[in-house]
């Protein structure tokens, strides 16, 4: 190209090339998988191609509005994770694709694919520069690649290549070993890369040629088109061992053939602009130059170690930012483990590699963002958390970053940062842990530490295997590295388990049901015909054309009521729902097994309308909730969680503090208020989300949303988009009081409230305990707490006569000089730690020479404690090295600092053998 082309330039690029070939934009769907019609992918963690969310346009399930869609997509692949860090792996990238849904197909993909890449007014790539590989057995896209080629005069057959289905099949290896669904030939176009040398002649290049030079990384796959066509039909051949694969029965022609492509933006960036790198574009530009900042000047960006973490840091700074904007909360499981993982991976590069202090993950997502930094000494929630250097300054410009492509980005900004605060201050906590955790491992003899603990402090604690191998030799000890990798491979292997390809399809053939229209924002009941009836664990699902039950969704539970059905002789069957679920838009009403029903019965659908009331009391107080939190706690306050029942709301939003009492009572005075103000409560629906948004409508945290929203509002206070039941107007809800403020997991906090009449009984029961605690005390319910604190005083008090009693310098001690230093020795056996602690500090108070020595068995364990006085430490004793020789003598370990140290063993027979021990090491220390 000859320029430098910015990430920004290549997506509006594509965009516009599509649109003006006749696709419609398409948003990009979110790191969540859910497809089109809103239902999440159980079969992957994360969206990792542009395709995801159009399955069931390719399966034919579901209808565009466009057959023609351009998309550029936020990506995420962990498989790779141990290769970012050199020059093109990423976990977080983006890309770029253009879709046919039974238009155009194989011919004019290819087409379009060309005039992109070599026409002036798009890429104007060199030609000559270009090669293409293709299914070994499509001679119709060799033909047509062939064809643009030869019209400039290029020789096809040295620029087009025939491979195997390992490489240009999707999903790989699929035409012979499925799975089962759609799949179909592809075609993938390659750059070459090198800037100093020439493209091969393709008069004597041949197909080994070419594989020897993208091996060695000389031609870089840029573009892939996929040509879907079939539906790959087979069996698993043997369901009880499903990893020997499937049995191949045929390979039918789906409905309509598809085009899926796709281009990542930035290795793309990288090989237009004549880059070695992907950190070489401006995607990652303002992130390096931020760690560069935060990083101390006597780090070496020169040296390969300090490259490496400088590029992991930023990927995944990317990766952990987009995936918190889009609903993912750390956690130990699923994406939220993942999440962690990228976190405390960056976190150990920064601390150990780069030496960067606390505080650097929100600085580098508001770089990640494209936030402006506040100026120094800020108190403001977003300003950056740390300045290694006032000599240094960074800017962070909006062009290029995450948040000019996404919005909804700087709209969890509150969120992100306080997130990514929370979770490497634990981290950070964490690695201490960790060293402790692997100290303990190391204690006793010299051995070798296993495969698996070393895997687990990786996995755990974030330990690379070289920090383990590094204490574990200060401490004598080896580290099965065989035994770790095993372990690794294993662990990688479950992680791809939800990203291989062969689930790309999943969950969208199963057999179509019967969508269910929802009446029940209006109506109570519902003449209503059953469609379908399916057998449950629990009994029956009755499917009804129309239904006035809510399902459970959005953290409100299903409704529950019953189904009355008119026999012949005019009698009438009351059949009770006993919940309502649902799944891509149909209801499943849960009835006994023994319910009397039939598929074409007409019956009448009731809700129970008391259990509804309750159930949205307690919904509209999640939204006065979650304002008043806003106001009181701040932005960062975003709901990552609910339960809404008939007996109480449960609601977990992203904090990293708990919620001061004085701050509960505040929040509860505000909704309280908004109660008595008894506002409206207005539903929009069908709002275009650009309205709501315009209207500053709250989204929930992670939740996917049309075009067209559900807004509730609240008078001016709460505006959310929600799909729940409302009450009418606020004063419905009655009494509104927080019953307990808790930790959730880390970095998130949970609120449980009831309304009323569940208030009422709550208020009722607390009083009766009250009366109860007064009578116990004695005592009238004003003055319980006074009585308490009496009691509590008593209770202090005893406690300090007892410890005082224990202080008390044993009378079993034996005493002998050795030089000036006097010795101390209490050959009691205590039973625990905190006696002998206790002991030697009788022992050696108010002796500035002396040293103390007491034991204590447990559990067939021995323990030992040393006292060392200020002027003996002077002398050379130190209280480490005198108990870690008593610990060695019965086959344990231990140690501390010169004044104070404890230690273990297992053999406590040997206790003589440790006092004597431990009384030549001080003898050896002042050379006597």
């Amino acid at each position: 190209m000859g320029r430098v082309i910015t990430v920004a330039e290549l997506r509006k690029r594509y965009v516009e090339f599509f649109e003006s070939k006749g696709h419609k934009p398409f948003a990009s769907g979110s790191l969540i998988p859910y497809d089109v019609t809103g239902k999440l992918d159980e079969s992957l963690l994360f969206n990792g191609a542009g395709m995801i969310q159009f399955k069931p346009y390719f399966l034919g399930t579901a209808q565009p509005e466009h057959k023609r869609l351009v998309t550029v997509q936020k990506c995420l692949r962990t498989g790779d994770i141990e290769e970012v860090g050199d020059d093109s792996h990423l976990t977080f990238f983006e890309m770029l694709g253009n879709f046919s849904f039974g238009d155009y197909f194989k011919r004019e993909a290819i087409d379009l694919s060309w005039e992109f890449l070599t026409s002036e007014l798009w890429l104007n790539l060199e030609p000559h520069r270009l090669a293409f590989t293709v299914f070994q057995e499509d001679s119709e896209a060799e033909t047509q690649w062939h064809h643009h080629l030869n019209q400039l005069g290029i020789n096809g057959v040295g620029r087009v290549f025939r491979l195997g289905e390992e490489s240009n099949y999707w999903p790989a290896n699929s035409f012979t070993f499925g799975p089962p669904g759609p799949c179909g030939p592809n075609s993938e176009m390659f750059y070459w890369v090198p800037q100093n040398e020439p493209a091969p002649d393709p008069a004597t290049y041949q197909v080994h040629n070419f594989l020897a030079d993208e091996k060695a990384g000389k031609w870089l796959e840029i573009w892939n088109d996929v040509f879907i066509s079939f539906d790959w039909k087979g069996k698993l051949k043997d369901p009880s061992k499903p990893a020997l694969g499937y049995q191949k029965s045929g390979l039918d022609n789906l409905p309509f053939p598809s085009i899926d492509t796709g281009m990542g933006l930035e290795r793309t960036a990288a090989v237009l602009s004549g880059l070695n790198s992907v950190f070489q574009t401006d995607a990652f530009e303002q992130i390096l130059a931020a760690i560069e900042f935060l990083t101390p000047q006597e780090v070496d960006f020169s040296h390969a170690d300090a490259i490496r973490a400088k590029r992991i840091i930023a990927d995944h700074v990317r990766a952990m930012t987009v995936a918190i904007a889009d609903g993912v909360l750390p956690s130990n499981t699923g994406r939220g483990y993942v999440l962690r993982r990228l976190i405390r991976r960056a976190v150990l590069q920064g601390f150990k590699t780069l030496k960067m202090k606390e505080g650097f993950l929100p600085f580098l997502s508001e770089a990640a963002m494209g936030v402006a930094p506040k100026p120094h000494g800020s108190s403001s929630d977003s300003a950056p958390y740390c300045y290694q250097n006032e000599s240094k300054r960074v800017g962070f410009t909006h062009l290029s970053s995450l948040g000019n492509a996404y919005d909804e980005i700087l709209d969890s900004q509150a969120t992100l940062l306080q997130v990514l605060k929370n979770e490497e201050h634990l981290f950070r906590r964490t690695l201490e842990h960790g060293i402790t955790k692997l100290e303990g491992l190391l204690a006793g003899p010299p051995n070798t530490l296993s495969g698996e603990e070393a895997f687990k402090l990786y996995d755990t604690f974030g330990f690379p295997l070289e920090i383990t191998l590094e204490v574990a030799s200060e401490a004598g000890w080896g580290v099965d590295i065989d035994g770790f990798e095993e372990t690794m491979k294993r662990a990688q292997e479950r992680s791809r388990a939800g990203q291989e390809r062969d689930t790309v399809y999943g969950n969208v053939g199963a057999q179509s049901r019967p969508a269910t229209v929802f009446v029940g924002y209006q109506e109570k009941e519902e003449d209503s015909l059953v469609v379908d009836i399916e057998t449950t664990d629990a009994g029956k699902a009755i499917l009804l054309d129309k239904t006035p039950f809510y399902a459970a969704s959005g953290g409100q539970i299903g409704d529950k009521g019953t189904l009355s059905k008119t026999a012949p002789d005019g009698k009438t069957h009351v059949i009770d729902v006993l919940d309502t679920t649902k799944s891509a838009g149909t209801y499943f009403h849960q009835v006994e097994a023994g319910a009397d029903l039939q598929v074409g019965d007409r019956v009448v659908a009731r809700i129970d309308e008391r259990l509804r009331a309750k159930i949205q009391r307690n919904h509209t107080a999640t939204h006065l909730l979650h304002a008043a939190l806003h106001k009181v706690v701040g932005r960062h306050a975003t709901q990552a969680g609910s339960y809404v029942g008939p007996d109480r709301l449960r609601f977990d939003f992203t904090h990293s503090a708990p919620v001061g009492s004085g701050e509960l009572k505040e929040i509860e005075a505000i909704v309280t208020t908004k109660i008595l103000e008894n506002l409206d409560v207005i539903t929009y629906a069908d709002l275009p989300i650009s309205e709501a948004k315009k209207r500053g409508a709250m989204a929930l945290f992670g939740e996917k949303y049309g075009d067209k929203v559900r807004m509730v509002e609240i008078g001016e206070f709460s505006r959310e988009l929600c799909g729940g039941t409302h009450v009418r107007s606020t004063g419905e809800i009655g009494l509104f009081h927080i019953v307990s403020e808790g930790s959730a997991s880390s970095g998130i906090r949970r609120i449980e409230a009831v309304t009323g009449e569940s208030a009422l009984e709550w208020i009722h029961e607390t009083d009766l305990r009250l009366r109860n605690a007064a009578e116990l005390l004695r005592t009238q319910p004003k003055d319980v707490v006074a009585s308490i604190e009496r009691l509590l005083a008593a209770q202090k008090e005893l406690k300090k006569q007892i410890e005082s009693l224990r202080h008390t310098s044993p009378k079993s001690a034996t005493s002998f000089e050795i030089g000036s230093i006097k010795v101390l020795v209490d050959e009691a056996n205590y039973e625990n730690g905190t006696d002998i602690k206790s002991a030697v500090d009788g022992l050696v108070d108010g002796q500035p020479m002396a040293v103390g020595i007491a034991t204590a068995i447990s559990d067939g364990k021995i323990l030992f404690a040393v006292k060392v006085g200020a002027e003996a430490i002077k002398l050379g004793v130190s209280a480490g090295s005198v108990v870690k020789a008593m610990a060695q003598a019965t086959g344990g370990g231990g140690g501390g600092n010169p004044s104070f140290a404890t230690a273990g063993g297992r053999e406590p027979n040997n206790r003589p053998i440790a006092i004597e021990a431990g009384i030549q090491e001080i003898q050896k220390s002042i050379g006597a």
